[in-house]
């Protein structure tokens, strides 16, 4: 790098890929008027244009800015160009971010079309200004957008959203639905009657009635019905009620009863007797749900209490009984059968290599499901990408609002935003199971050290240990298997475990 010699970094960035044919905000609109601009400076040459295609500026965490970035630290760029700072950042807070580091290496910004140079005190201070008043800006639509919204909500009008259960949406409108609206009824009347979130969630089982995706009731949905006060005719804003102009399906007086039964009803969360050495590990094998820590309660003949633990499959806590054949098992013999493999696992060297030797081979296995998702994420992410466009060509044919378009932007790119990230992490899971080889003596060395200190310890550091050992634990009507191969060694960052493992 040239004593005088300026290397740039061109950045440019959309938020939609279908905005390429758009002159003032296509990449490569803003990369040719960059490559101008640098042609037109004395000792300005470009080291490399980062782009940043279907990004939105909401966050720093775009591929492109992250490699600039990276440049900068390596001393490969001391100047950053931009078309406008939007195409930087929209946020005060993340520029003023990246400022900083500009600063720290050295490196100057500019954006060509608002003669802003950082190196220069009054591009530092336009710069300022010009991003102090975007956010104003968005700040004063923010309002103005909730202003709206309160408005229309004393005028007693729904603002939007999915429409509860029992109404559907006509006109920007609250009507009754004729399917839905005489469960809703059924459901307050028959809570009245029993005042219990499980019979009534097993009575709308046993009728065949069930959500709109076609699942059944659970007792939080049901809860969420019962609290809504929208079905006797009110609108809800900012936490205040307003007489709406929808038809109400209860009256005021049901919907109060149900609410003072529910007070009577309430109980403080039950604490377990005792440490569950398995909680977060066992899973059930029909429906894959956790299975979580209960208890029953007995009386003995002369009177006196006892419990008996249980690990009960959580989706029949949460539905209904018959929804999975696995509803309980008791938690004194799951968890001694477990310690108990275990413990002949880690004696039997036979087993114990052919295991390892299974799972090694089994690699594929598991890696091609990883793949199949990383495939399933990059047709979706293409179907996003379809989707938007076919909304801006909507909208040149006049057949949709530019705030339906913007709307339809915005949620296309969170999702994108939400399936790159786990694409990412398929990745990092892809290339560790590839690279991840099981040592068979490694193992063993594990298990042993386990079994010599686990009754030793206490019951929090039994259940830590376990966590330590076994991934999870399946729980299936013939058979039980352990996943104890996730970690083929102890780790230094599993908590409190350099206390009291042998080292």
């Amino acid at each position: 790098m040239g004593k005088d010699l300026t290397t740039c970094g061109l950045y440019t960035r959309v938020s939609s890929r279908n905005q390429m044919g758009d002159d003032y905000n296509s990449l490569d609109t803003q990369r040719e008027r960059l490559e101008a601009y640098v042609k037109s400076q004395e000792n300005y040459t470009v080291y490399q244009v980062y782009e940043d295609g279907g990004y939105s500026a909401e966050s720093l965490d775009r591929p492109a800015l992250r490699r600039m970035l990276q440049d900068i630290q390596l001393g490969k760029i001391n100047c950053v160009l931009a078309y406008k700072i939007d195409r930087l950042t929209r946020s005060v807070k993340d520029f003023h971010k990246l400022m900083e580091i500009f600063d720290q290496f050295n490196v100057k910004f500019v954006s060509i079309t608002q003669s802003i140079d950082t190196q220069t005190p009054s591009g530092r201070l336009l710069r300022n200004i010009l991003l102090d008043f975007a956010q104003f800006e968005r700040e004063m639509t923010a309002d103005r957008t909730r202003d709206k919204l309160q408005q229309r909500a004393q005028k007693g009008l729904w603002n939007g959203g999915i429409p509860p259960y029992g109404y559907s949406a006509k006109d920007k409108r609250l009507v009754l639905s004729p399917e839905e609206a005489p469960r809703v009824k059924f459901i307050f009347a028959r809570f009245v009657e029993t005042a219990s979130l499980a019979k009534l969630r097993d009575d709308l089982f046993e009728r065949g009635w069930f959500t709109r995706q076609g699942n059944p009731w659970g007792k939080t949905s049901i809860d969420n019905i019962v609290r809504n006060p929208m079905y006797t005719g009110k609108v809800r804003f900012n936490g205040q009620l307003y007489q709406g102009i929808h038809e109400s399906l209860i009256s005021e007086e049901l919907f109060n009863r149900v609410q003072s039964l529910r007070r009577v009803q309430t109980h403080s969360k039950t604490k377990h007797f005792r440490n569950y050495l398995l909680r977060g590990l066992l899973r059930c094998g029909d429906c894959g749900s956790y299975m979580t820590p209960v208890y029953t309660q007995k009386r003995w003949k002369n009177g006196g209490v006892y419990r008996i633990p249980y690990y009960r499959c959580s989706k029949t806590m949460h539905f209904t009984n018959k929804i999975c054949s696995n509803k309980n098992i008791n938690a004194d013999i799951i968890e001694g059968l477990v310690l108990k493999d275990i413990a002949e696992l880690s004696q039997n060297e036979n087993l114990l290599n052919t295991s390892i030797e299974q799972m090694n081979q089994d690699a594929s296995h598991r890696v091609r499901p990883l793949e199949q998702e990383t495939r399933s994420i990059k047709r979706r992410l293409d179907e996003i990408e379809n989707e938007i466009g076919n909304y801006v060509q909507a909208l040149g044919k006049g057949k949709i609002s530019v705030e339906r378009l913007e709307q339809e932007i915005e949620q296309g790119e969170k999702e994108q935003g939400t399936l790159k990230r786990r694409y990412e992490e398929l990745k990092r899971q892809i290339n560790s199971e590839a690279t991840q080889d099981f040592n068979a003596e490694l193992v063993k060395s594990t298990l042993q050290d386990f079994n010599k200190v686990f009754q030793s310890l206490t019951p929090q550091e039994q259940t830590e240990a376990l966590q330590c050992v076994l991934k999870d634990v399946t729980l299936f009507p013939d058979k039980v298997v352990l996943n104890i191969f996730e970690l083929p060694g102890f780790k230094a960052g599993s908590q409190n475990r350099i206390n009291w493992l042998l080292r």
